[in-house]
């Protein structure tokens, strides 16, 4: 069995490909993997900004991407969010959820956003989905290791032996583990 560490930003649509690989290959047998989220984007601030116009566009092109990625049979479940939102408190609630719970309210916290627009930057919203409360040191020990693996950039995947595969490169690893 494949180990792998994935970091991701539930509000990064190539981060949502990747956490769906990732539980593929966990269903299969094929991989088990440790899922780090990470905030990503500091800058959005706490209330979230709305879709339209240029975050808009840039969604858009990066789901389109998305679908142009996707391998025969892998199905299309991103939708425009309403809001980019800060990840930073689903990111610090996800790290206090116990481990065996993880991926579950990771894909929950993944569906809620991308595919109902709901709003994980709402902690009754993220209680519903299981999250745990929140581990700000847990959540940044997974940051600092994240900064230290590469540079700044989500999807990142590594491998056992300390192989680092980022953005692009990682979805694409990913795809060729479940290829066979």
């Amino acid at each position: 069995m494949i180990e792998l560490t994935a970091y991701g930003d539930f509000n990064c649509p190539f981060s949502a490909l990747a956490s769906a690989r990732l539980g593929e290959l966990e269903r299969r047998g094929v991989a088990s993997g440790e899922w780090r989220a990470v905030e990503h984007d500091t800058r959005i601030p706490p209330a979230g900004l709305d879709v339209s116009g240029d975050v808009a566009d840039m969604l858009t092109s990066e789901l389109d991407r998305i679908r142009d990625l996707l391998a025969p049979g892998e199905p299309d479940r991103l939708r425009l969010p309403v809001r980019q939102v800060s990840t930073a408190l689903a990111t610090r609630r996800y790290a206090g959820t116990p481990a065996g719970s993880r991926p579950a309210v990771r894909q929950g916290i993944f569906d809620a956003h991308w595919q109902r627009g709901g709003g994980i930057d709402d902690p009754a919203a993220l209680d519903g989905l299981g999250a745990g409360s929140a581990d700000p040191d847990l959540a940044g020990q997974w940051r600092a290791a994240w900064q230290a693996a590469t540079e700044p950039i989500v999807p990142v995947l590594v491998l056992a032996d300390g192989y680092v595969s980022r953005g692009l490169g990682a979805l694409a690893r990913l795809a060729k583990l479940l290829e066979g």
